[in-house]
């Protein structure tokens, strides 16, 4: 996936999160219990498995996959679970045997702190689409990149009709050098003047010790699917 440059637009939003970072998962039905009491709303999924990135729907209390086909926790790198309210984002620690270590972080938008952030769109793979039922399409290009998306009527080209993902970076400001990330993200998440570097800027006021602000992405999350206008798809 490739992110697509955009004018810097930062704003305000409250937002919260909520981390675990140690969870253990046995079975799928364990990680849809975790979905279930942690997002329980309806919403889109990727998973980054260790040997594919899947992508399916959520409708409140189970997963959908094309073909009905459910991943093994053993082989889940990453999931995010997420609508236009928040994610639920989880990554693999370690597996030992028959269970595994994870972590996670819940994020919820229109609650608690103000926070600056800045949106972006990533662009996906799939210049030629192809509906493979009611609920499911194939996205493909030439050099033999697939990727089946949970979304029908969807129609793309090698032009400019594309589709893409929405995503939230959230902004953290420090007093110092040492902007850091404070949870696990995508690095192709990641945009700026230029994507991937972090900013900084002078602190106007005058202080014994000259300190400056530091600003950097400690977070990123998907919002939704979209158009190349911006338009949000499958809702």
């Amino acid at each position: 996936m490739r992110v697509k440059a955009l004018e810097l637009d930062l704003r305000e939003k409250k937002s919260l999160t909520k981390t675990c970072k140690q969870h253990i998962l046995s079975d799928f039905p364990s990680l849809e219990d975790l979905a279930h009491d942690k997002f329980g709303e309806v919403g889109f999924c990727i998973f980054y498995l260790d040997d594919k990135v899947l992508f399916g729907r959520y409708d409140g209390t189970s997963f959908l996959f094309y073909k009905k086909y459910l991943p093994k926790p053993k082989h889940i790198q990453k999931m995010r679970l997420f609508n236009q309210n928040k994610e639920l984002l989880l990554w693999r620690k370690r597996w030992n045997g028959h269970s595994g270590n994870f972590a996670f972080r819940l994020r919820v938008d229109e609650e608690g702190d103000n926070t600056d952030v800045i949106d972006a769109m990533q662009l996906l793979w799939g210049t030629k689409a192809n509906s493979l039922d009611e609920n499911f399409t194939e996205l493909s290009e030439k050099r033999g990149m697939k990727i089946i998306i949970p979304l029908k009527g969807i129609e793309v080209d090698d032009g400019e009709k594309r589709l893409f993902i929405l995503t939230r970076n959230y902004i953290n400001y420090k007093t110092d050098d040492s902007a850091s990330h404070e949870s696990e993200t995508d690095s192709c998440l990641k945009t700026s003047a230029t994507p991937g570097d972090e900013m900084s800027k002078t602190d106007d006021s005058k202080t014994d010790d000259f300190s400056y602000m530091q600003a950097s992405y400690f977070d990123s999350r998907f919002v939704s699917f979209t158009d190349k206008d911006g338009k949000l798809l499958g809702w």
